[in-house]
């Protein structure tokens, strides 16, 4: 067998060492690329799930409110404070962060990571409004009507 022909079939055998560096330097990049795609989809995930678990905490309270005024009797609302009676004389008040139910003494949260709460009650309607701050740090207003 010919020189010339030896050298082409071991050439022909395998990869060069610049060939093997370019396909590590390619699964290199395309990993790196597909690690920040993920930890960006991840993060997305936990704020889109502590976003949907305040907003079930807001409905829940909205629900609470509701039933309770339009169950009571003796509405009133002054500022940041509603009170009125259900079985007992009861108020709605924020208090930091919680928007609060006192009922017989005692403090229930019905939500939290609320500010700017306001009500106020003329002609058998209350208006309630605050805004509720979520995850990602952006922020809605919630306005409720509720004839009593």
């Amino acid at each position: 067998m010919c020189s010339r022909c030896r050298a082409t079939s071991r050439r022909a055998a395998g990869f060069t060492l610049i060939e093997l560096i370019c396909v590590v330097v390619l699964i290199a990049v395309l990993g790196a690329g597909l690690t920040v795609g993920l930890s960006t989809f991840a993060g997305g995930q936990l704020a889109l799930r502590q976003n949907y678990s305040q907003i079930q905490k807001l409905q829940a309270a909205i629900t609470r409110i509701d039933y309770e005024i339009k169950n009571g009797s003796a509405v009133s609302a002054t500022g940041n404070v509603i009170g009125y009676t259900f079985s007992s004389t009861k108020s709605i008040y924020a208090k930091g962060t919680l928007l609060i139910l006192l009922s017989d003494g005692t403090e229930h949260v019905l939500t939290d990571n609320i500010s700017n709460f306001t009500a106020s009650y003329a002609n058998s309607l209350l208006n309630i409004s605050f805004t509720t701050t979520l995850a990602n740090g952006a922020s809605t207003q919630t306005t409720l009507y509720i004839h009593a």
